[in-house]
């Protein structure tokens, strides 16, 4: 005999999910649980929240569920969280919920979310941070922006920020409205600096911002919270500010501790005023330096010209002490040099007297010889040429004398400065001698009762008619 198959239990789909839901409730209705997730899809409709929550281990994903906050829970989510809910629930943020597990007949499995714990989402950000950091370290990123020249006049700024946002207002009005330095030059780069879509729009700014020509890059952001800043530890946006070949300032007004933007940053400022006033007061600083050096350098110029108006007063004394005694040692030295002329050109025409003297008396012993030899055949003749020609000679002598006794008084330099001429030299040279490259320098000019100094200013040659 066969045995007979046991009978089948058939359920409905309704009634098994109403035993599901019975054990649920009976299992977890009471109980609270807290579940740290990802969430990896967010949703808001008639005041709900919709999410997709994924948990995963070395990037793979090892669950996912549905869940959501209905819109009293998310009222009062807000009065205890205040806006920083809205930055913690958003796509990609980790976070540690107090929820209940619900089973619901036609819906199926849920999460109903009542609580969240921002103090894990504010650990993980720190883990994200330091993990980034750490990436951006071993590819030798990280220091890279430190290394870039800052120039101290950087009045070209690419401003990458929201317009419609206090800090960037903030940043402006800072910039253009004090009594420092205003002669800035902007080129603003729109960009969300918060929600799904700012990393890409921020990168995208930066990206865009190289190919215009500026000194500086700043990115600005007005305050809030950790969440409400995570956008700036994102490990791409970070590798982008790494790599510009601009300097790049942020002014993030963030809490006491930074963002990594912050750290791979040029130079960063906890706010976007003070990202302004650190460009102003960078120029004006200079400025004000430049001024006190060059101060400084007018008083010290002052004073060595002060000096030197000294010492030239002094040379200028000692040089006019020294010309006049050169000029009395000169003029006692041409006094002497004329006595000497004078008693030489005497000499000379003692000289030339005696022999003219000699002369005559030989002529006239020759005349007498001459006679003698002659008085017998042509003496009454000779005697006449024999006078003729003493005469003659006499004569000629008498003429060199009385020319040598002309040139003599004609040459006698103080008849000639007495008639008005002077005496010209040349660096104790006659003026004659030295026609060369005279133009610029000194001339002494000896007249009868002064030595005239003078500079030569212009040499022009004469040309003689013939």
């Amino acid at each position: 005999m066969s045995k007979e198959a046991p009978q089948r239990k058939i359920f409905t789909l309704t009634k098994l999910n109403e035993a599901l839901e019975r054990h649920f409730m009976q299992e977890f209705g009471v109980k609270n649980f807290w579940v740290t997730a990802e969430i990896v899809k967010i949703n808001q409709k008639g005041g709900n929240f919709y999410l997709e929550l994924a948990d995963s281990v070395n990037g793979v994903k090892t669950a996912q569920m549905s869940a959501y906050i209905w819109a009293m829970q998310f009222q009062e989510l807000s009065k205890s969280l205040g806006e920083e809910i809205r930055t913690i629930l958003v796509a990609g943020n980790k976070v540690l919920f107090q929820l209940k597990i619900e089973f619901h007949k036609v819906y199926g499995l849920k999460l109903n979310i009542l609580h969240v714990d921002p103090s894990y989402s504010y650990g993980e950000i720190e883990r994200i941070k330091k993990e980034n950091i750490e990436i951006l370290k071993r590819e030798g990123l990280f220091g890279l922006q430190k290394e870039i020249h800052l120039p101290i006049l950087a009045k070209r700024i690419a401003v990458i920020g929201s317009p419609e946002t206090s800090g960037y207002r903030d940043f402006m009005d800072t910039l253009f409205k004090n009594n420092a330095y205003r002669n800035f030059k902007v080129k603003v780069f729109p960009s969300s600096v918060q929600g799904d879509r700012s990393v890409s729009e921020l990168i995208n700014a930066i990206q865009k911002a190289q190919d215009y020509d500026v000194d500086v890059i700043v990115v600005v952001r007005g305050g809030g919270g950790k969440m409400d800043l995570h956008v700036f530890n994102d490990l791409e946006l970070c590798r982008i500010i790494c790599r510009s070949r601009l300097p790049i300032i942020t002014g993030i007004g963030h809490e006491s501790d930074d963002v990594v933007a912050d750290l791979v940053a040029n130079t960063p400022t906890i706010t976007p005023t003070a990202a302004a006033k650190f460009l102003f007061m960078r120029i004006y600083t200079f400025s004000k330096d430049v001024m006190e050096c060059f101060d400084a350098v007018k008083g010290l110029s002052f004073f060595q010209v002060s000096n030197a108006i000294d010492e030239f007063r002094h040379a200028h004394n000692y040089l006019v002490l020294f010309a006049r005694e050169l000029l009395n040692s000169s003029k006692h030295l041409l006094q002497q040099r004329s006595h000497a002329v004078q008693r030489g050109l005497l000499f000379v025409l003692s000289q030339e007297r005696s022999d003219v003297e000699l002369r005559l008396e030989k002529i006239a012993n020759l005349a007498l010889n001459r006679i003698r030899l002659t008085k017998d055949v042509e003496l009454s003749n000779r005697i006449e040429r024999v006078e003729l020609l003493a005469m003659n000679s006499i004569e000629r002598n008498l003429a060199d004398v009385n020319n040598l006794e002309e040139l003599f008084h004609l040459l006698n330099p103080e008849k000639l400065l007495k008639s008005g001429y002077t005496i010209s030299t040349l660096g104790d040279k006659d003026l004659m001698e030295c026609m060369q490259g005279i133009v610029g320098k000194e001339l002494k000019t000896l007249t009868t009762h002064s030595l005239v100094t003078s500079t030569i200013t212009k040499q022009e040659k004469i040309t003689k008619n013939e």
